[in-house]
């Protein structure tokens, strides 16, 4: 027994020196003090422009300073995307500084003083319906090594977008009848941006879809005899999934709701609510008459603001949703109808999406200006 408890000690010491060297390597490895926590972080620009703090650490505190150089990682931008799906491009130079080039971390310390990350106002060079960022990196460490798994970290420039909204009020809705109709459709995304004065009635209808026999094949609402009032729910099929979220009055909310073939899943501002198998996987859908607001009876009025209600041909992914609630691109593949609804006047809806989907108001909306999304309480 006891050369048994010998060889488990030796054995222990030997693979503990093994991995001794790799171990400090990792203790003493400096590395950006967000990107321990997330491989991004977003930060919100307007017309003053935007500040955030870059800041390093170490594992473990050494005796000798540790200079650490601050730069960009293209490489590091492009990875990101593709892990993602996303489209974020590289915000050029000139909008961008660092208060220094670099920071230092005194011996016997393990963090650094802040860095500021400065981001200049946008100028009409942007184009607004890009998404950009910026992705910073510890380019250059003396006195230790980079920790390269976190030595880079994506700032996400998310512009404040400063817009007209339309209230839909009794019985107003928005429509279209798309020639040709959206067929074949073995995956699709529903999205759209939310403010409603109360959450006190029964099947506030958002989006009706009928299919190709007039029928409707996709409805979602809020209120049900099943479910709460201020309770989101979906029907398609013999699918009824409800929302965990209760949604508050006079607040902004992105929703998105998805099908990939097998599963629905529905986000509220990003983040994943339910997912729900649908009771008919591989199902082909075909979008037809497509309405969004309001059901034929009036009593079941949406009464709220809406904008930036998009249809798409694929199931979009969370990090395609969160990264792109509000605005997008009208060239991303697989957006099928793009209704803004800036327009401030008139009863057109005008399709961004390139494919002559307009839609139309059933009666004129009551506009309102300076809507600011994110929704920054201003």
């Amino acid at each position: 027994m006891k050369k048994i408890a010998k060889l488990g000690v030796l054995a222990m010491t030997v693979l503990f020196a093994a991995c001794q060297p790799e171990c400090d390597v990792i203790d003493n490895g400096v590395f950006l003090t967000d990107a321990q926590k997330a491989q991004a972080k977003k930060v919100t620009i307007d017309d003053t422009g935007a500040k955030t703090i870059i800041s390093s650490r170490l594992g473990t505190a050494i005796s000798t300073d540790v200079t650490v150089e601050y730069g960009t990682d293209a490489q590091a931008l492009q990875a990101y995307n593709e892990k993602n799906g996303t489209n974020y491009e590289l915000l050029p130079e000139k909008f961008y500084s660092f208060s220094e080039s670099g920071t230092t971390i005194k011996a016997g310390e393990i963090g650094s003083s802040p860095v500021d990350l400065v981001i200049n106002p946008f100028d009409k060079t942007i184009d607004s319906s890009k998404k950009y960022a910026i992705p910073v990196s510890i380019v250059n460490a003396t006195g230790a090594e980079r920790l390269i798994s976190s030595s880079s970290l994506i700032v996400l420039i998310d512009q404040i977008i400063v817009t007209t909204v339309p209230y839909l009020g009794r019985g107003n809705t928005i429509s279209v009848t798309p020639e040709p109709m959206l067929e074949g459709l073995a995956a699709w995304t529903l999205e759209w941006n939310l403010c409603m004065d109360a959450f006190n009635r029964n099947n506030v209808t958002q989006w009706k879809i009928n299919g190709a026999d007039n029928k409707v094949t996709v409805y979602t609402r809020f209120g049900d005899v099943t479910c709460e009032q201020n309770q989101f729910q979906a029907k398609v099929g013999a699918n009824k999934p409800q929302s965990i979220t209760r949604f508050t009055a006079k607040k902004w909310y992105h929703l998105a709701f998805t099908y990939d073939g097998t599963n629905l899943r529905f986000y509220v501002d990003g983040k994943l609510d339910f997912i729900s198998p649908h009771a008919t996987p591989g199902e082909i859908f075909t979008f037809k008459d497509i309405v969004f607001a309001n059901n034929e009876k009036s009593q079941y009025s949406l009464h709220g603001m809406v904008n930036e209600l998009r249809i798409w041909s694929v199931a979009r992914s969370q990090a395609e949703i969160e990264n792109n609630m509000y605005i997008v691109s009208p060239e991303t593949p697989g957006l099928e109808l793009y209704w803004k609804c800036n327009e401030g006047s008139g009863l057109a809806i005008k399709d961004h999406s390139g494919h002559g989907r307009d839609g139309k108001l059933k009666t004129e909306a009551d506009w309102k200006s300076g809507v600011r999304f994110p929704d920054d309480g201003k």
